[in-house]
């Protein structure tokens, strides 16, 4: 388990005690389904979830367990393209969100968003065979654009003059860090996504900034890389791997 935390403030309040608006992406299914529930279970009352992803019907599953555990935090789901959005629509989404539901930011205490989404992009092939420019970028607005567009819209609601504590959560991995074989793509996406967040800790000193990588998860994910990973020696790995292990990276980290 690895984590990096970055940011700076002279006081940090308790998360869990705050009246929290709360934005988290890839919400449907996996790490970010379990990480929506958990913080239902640990916000106070009157705090608000909203969940992005673009599987309308496990998303709705997990806002209706959401609720039947604990009724005491409205839930909504965003059914919803990342790749797909701008400025307008972020902004005019959650100003629906504010006015449907009969709040504005400043009812809130803290805001958090959490950057989960991503996608593993093209690991069926090595750097110097990546040639599919239209898949590329792709590939590049759903895991880098996005966040910044979805990062803007929701910071210009939550400023730090109208909550208390801002925190925002990237969802790194050790890929940020140790090249792999065949997942050229999914390497820099995930290093470029945690240079944007240590950078935005630097110019926002009231933003609470982590980039959390959970280590290996049983997950879609793992599917696709036991699956099409071209590196043969990587891929064997992933068919090997036990959930809940650590990946046994060191023999293929040279």
């Amino acid at each position: 388990m690895e984590g990096v935390t970055a940011g700076r403030r002279q006081a940090s309040l308790s998360v869990w005690k705050l009246r929290t608006f709360c934005l988290i992406t890839g919400a449907s299914r996996g790490f970010g389904q379990q990480m929506a529930k958990r913080f239902a279970a640990k916000l106070p009352a009157s705090s608000f979830l909203l969940l992005a992803a673009r599987d309308s019907a496990s998303l709705s599953a997990t806002v209706a367990a959401i609720t039947a555990a604990n009724n005491e935090i409205r839930t909504k789901s965003w059914v919803t393209d990342l790749s797909a959005l701008d400025e307008t629509s972020v902004s005019s989404y959650l100003g629906k969100i504010f006015e449907d539901n009969s709040f504005s930011p400043s009812d809130f205490d803290q805001a958090i968003v959490v950057h989960n989404a991503a996608s593993l992009g093209d690991v069926s092939c090595f750097a110097c065979q990546q040639s599919d420019g239209t898949a590329l970028d792709a590939y590049w607005k759903l895991n880098l654009t996005s966040v910044l567009v979805l990062n803007s819209s929701f910071w210009k609601y939550f400023t730090s003059e109208i909550v208390i504590q801002r925190f925002t959560i990237n969802i790194s991995s050790i890929c940020a860090k140790e090249p792999l074989k065949s997942w050229a793509i999914y390497c820099a996406g995930k290093a470029a996504r945690d240079m944007l967040f240590s950078t935005m800790a630097l110019e926002e000193p009231s933003l609470r900034v982590l980039s959390y990588a959970p280590g290996p998860l049983d997950t879609k994910m793992q599917v696709e890389a036991r699956t099409l990973t071209a590196d043969t020696e990587l891929r064997n790995m992933f068919h090997e791997y036990v959930p809940g292990a650590p990946l046994q990276l060191s023999a293929i980290l040279k």
